[in-house]
């Protein structure tokens, strides 16, 4: 959490990638670091060992797709997560 704050006061676009489970722990810390409002995507925990090769494949493109949702608006020169 303390590199995404650091990364974006830097001037460069940043989302952090959270599991669920660890959401809080994640809202807190970058509140913590004085931006409460920094971008954090949430996703499910993956179980590899679990799951088909093709199971994983498309939950990694839709978390692909959700980070790219939170990046492109920043080089618009918006805030993707406002």
């Amino acid at each position: 959490m303390r590199d995404t704050v650091n990364v974006i006061r830097a001037g460069v676009p940043a989302v952090a990638l959270v599991h669920e489970p660890f959401a809080m722990l994640a809202r807190l810390q970058v509140a913590q670091v004085g931006m409460p409002d920094a971008p954090l995507l949430l996703y499910a925990r993956d179980l590899p060992d679990h799951e088909p090769p093709d199971v994983l494949e498309r939950k990694a493109e839709e978390v692909a797709e959700r980070a790219a949702g939170f990046l492109l608006p920043v080089r618009r020169g918006g805030k993707a997560w406002n």
